[in-house]
């Protein structure tokens, strides 16, 4: 962990985007280049602004010295309205290898052990959607099978936001991490 500590020219730390807001505000805060390929993980659970602040702050610390065969990365983490965890890495310098990706992996995995309250949070559960209405209600995480038998049943409408978690680089983050139900994937399943 010593090694995590070490500054790295071209990262800076990020201050977690807790506070329900604009989308865009959260992602601004990530300063990579648009081609900076990206990892978004969605929590199974809210985030207490304290567990947030908590696993920025692991993040951050990873983010100093990620590094791919003893290269440095130029590399950004941050939460988002406590519920989305992104890492973002600009690959124009050094590529993120398999083994630094693992390294990555074993930190989010060790992020329920920063705290008691954190031993059920998990960043690894794909079959979800993180979605809210667009009138500025909470976010919401359901399980995929629920999301889509609610769209089925005409309880979502083509305006309710989602979060996509498909998107690989920062740009794409930018432009399509926030999409209205009618454009996103989900809409070609019904």
């Amino acid at each position: 962990m010593g090694q995590w500590m070490e500054a790295m020219p071209n990262s800076r730390p990020l201050g977690m985007q807790y506070d329900e807001g604009p989308w865009e505000d959260a992602v601004k805060t990530l300063s990579l280049d648009d081609s900076a390929r990206v990892w978004v993980h969605v929590a199974n659970r809210r985030m207490t602004r304290e567990e947030a602040h908590a696993v920025q702050q692991h993040l951050d610390q990873f983010m100093s010295g990620w590094q791919a065969h003893g290269a440095s990365l130029s590399a950004q983490a941050v939460v988002v309205h406590g519920w989305i965890v992104v890492l973002a890495v600009d690959e124009r310098a050094q590529h993120a290898t398999g083994c630094s990706i693992d390294a990555s992996v074993s930190v989010l995995k060790r992020i329920g052990e920063l705290q008691a309250s954190m031993a059920d949070l998990d960043l690894f559960d794909r079959m979800a959607v993180l979605h809210h209405a667009p009138s500025g209600s909470a976010w919401t995480r359901a399980p995929l099978s629920s999301f889509w038998a609610k769209r089925k049943a005409g309880l979502l409408d083509d305006l309710e936001d989602v979060f996509d978690t498909t998107v690989s680089t920062l740009g794409e983050l930018k432009t399509k991490g926030v999409v209205p139900l009618g454009q996103s994937w989900h809409a070609e399943m019904w």
